[in-house]
């Protein structure tokens, strides 16, 4: 009769233990060393500073814009301009009148306005430390205006002592040449009076800097406009649809 051993039947599992506890062991080091280089890249990646914003923003801008001037919207309207031209036979003798001629001219047309980029400078951009990107938008100001003069709509009633050769043309030309300094007192007067051009200045700015932004190595940038009429506005991509460009 053989004796058996207390440990006979745990002696067996010992050498497993202690190579799956080895295993454990090295899976830990490895994830580890991993969580190491992780880190240390992590705190080694190339971040944007403030000045490499202020430099990313104005070169854009500077790539993107015509004669220095970036648009940021547009604004389509029709103008009625009348001019009308008396004339009298004789004055002060007989003070005839030859009649009235009267000529309405009505013009269909488009202001495009933005800002000049010499206006935008390193000083009036800022990367603060929660991410935002701040940026002072200049006041807006009108870059062209453009009648369509193809399109034109011209009533001329002629005076009945007058002909059309003479008056009736001649007071035509008067209000066409009056049609463009009209469209742009329209257009002034919009600038001043309404918040749409401004939103609509940062949301240009918004679909043309993200971009640049993302590619230097910020995510999802937000934005905090300083409006030249003393709003501010934030924004980000997500705010701001493609469909509206």
């Amino acid at each position: 009769m053989s004796a058996t051993s207390p440990n006979e039947n745990t002696g067996g599992n010992t050498p497993t233990n202690a190579a799956s506890s080895a295993i454990w062991q090295r899976l830990g080091f490895v994830a580890a060393a991993i969580g190491v280089v992780m880190l240390v890249l992590w705190f080694q990646r190339p971040r944007l500073t403030e000045e490499r914003v202020q430099e990313t923003i104005i070169s854009t801008l500077a790539s993107e814009a015509k004669e220095s001037f970036y648009v940021t919207g547009v604004l389509t309207f029709s103008s009625t301009v009348e001019r009308q031209n008396e004339k009298t036979f004789l004055p002060g003798i007989l003070n005839l009148s030859l009649g009235t001629t009267r000529a309405t001219v009505r013009v269909p047309g488009r202001v495009t306005y933005g800002f000049s980029i010499g206006e935008l400078r390193a000083e009036h951009i800022r990367f603060s430390d929660d991410g935002i990107v701040d940026v002072a938008v200049p006041a807006l100001e009108l870059f062209s205006v453009e009648p369509e003069l193809e399109n034109v709509e011209i009533r001329t009633e002629v005076g009945w002592a007058r002909l059309h050769r003479s008056s009736g043309q001649e007071t035509e030309q008067e209000a066409l040449r009056a049609i463009r300094p009209t469209m742009r007192a329209v257009a002034e007067r919009h600038l001043a009076s309404s918040e749409t051009p401004e939103l609509n200045a940062a949301e240009a700015l918004v679909r043309l800097l993200s971009p640049a932004l993302e590619a230097g190595g910020l995510d999802a940038p937000s934005f905090r406009f300083h409006l030249a009429s003393g709003g501010v506005l934030e924004l980000d991509a997500s705010d701001v649809s493609e469909t509206d460009a």
